[in-house]
């Protein structure tokens, strides 16, 4: 497994975590979806991603493979 495809898996299962959040009327849904979407909007003005940046260190590039 390379480290955007993880990214990729990590961020579905934050989007499934509120989506089940936001049913139960919990305050945690909009927290996990402002982190998420402060993620992306990094990843989209700077090109960098804090969630890829962790998982580098940890799984290879996907170039790499």
């Amino acid at each position: 497994m390379c480290a955007d495809r993880m990214r990729s898996i990590i961020i579905a299962i934050i989007i499934g975590l509120a989506m089940g959040a936001t049913a139960t009327n919990m305050q945690l849904a909009f927290i996990m979806m402002l982190a998420v979407l402060v993620a992306l909007l990094v990843d989209g003005f700077l090109g960098f991603c804090p969630i890829r940046a962790v998982l580098q260190n940890i799984l290879p590039k996907c170039e790499d493979r």
